[in-house]
């Protein structure tokens, strides 16, 4: 479904979308994290990284990964599939709010896990 050649608005434009929208969620942290530049985390569990401007891992419980993924929301992790990543491209405003869906489900995961005691 993704086509990865880019074609539509400014890359740094979308970027800055979904970092205003992952900076709204509470108790949310830019920390340090060696695999990306820029990462996300709720407690100790990185949600979300990116991969320059246009490029997104998310983490998702699997459930919700093999839908995002069955539905062309989001495309197979190169590297950690297994844990429940899956990689967004930001090409257009409905990869946007494609990719905004799937950071709130990790979210809400993560939230859900530290009720639990599960983090």
């Amino acid at each position: 479904m993704y086509d990865t050649h880019f074609r539509a608005g400014e890359p740094r434009e979308l970027q800055e979308e979904i970092r205003s929208f992952i900076k709204s969620l509470s108790d949310v942290e830019r920390k340090p994290d060696p695999m990306s530049e820029e990462a996300y985390f709720y407690g100790q569990r990185n949600l979300a990284h990116f991969h320059g401007a246009r490029h997104m891992d998310i983490r998702l419980p699997k459930s919700k990964q093999e839908k995002a993924l069955r539905t062309g929301k989001a495309l197979v992790h190169h590297y950690a599939p297994q844990l429940g990543w899956v990689s967004c491209i930001l090409e257009t405003k409905d990869h946007v709010e494609s990719t905004r869906q799937l950071i709130k489900q990790a979210y809400d995961y993560c939230v859900a896990l530290k009720k639990t005691g599960k983090t």
